[in-house]
């Protein structure tokens, strides 16, 4: 998993409360920069789990509407 919330903590936040993100390759890596947080470089492994955990979240709201 990308955090350690709980289901409990996980919430969609309003639009105007999303931090800016910038996904881009680096030297191997994959820079993922965000105005909130202060990791920037993942591996390929950790960014397909993040890439993995935003679809599967997608794919569930789209079961719910």
């Amino acid at each position: 998993m990308a955090t350690d919330q709980s289901e409990a903590d996980l919430r969609v936040p309003p639009l105007e409360n999303t931090a800016f993100f910038s996904i881009e390759n680096d030297d191997g890596y994959v820079r993922i920069e965000q105005s909130l947080g202060n990791q920037v470089l993942y591996t390929p492994s950790e960014a397909r789990d993040i890439a993995e955990e935003i679809l599967d979240a997608v794919d569930g709201a789209v079961e719910t509407d």
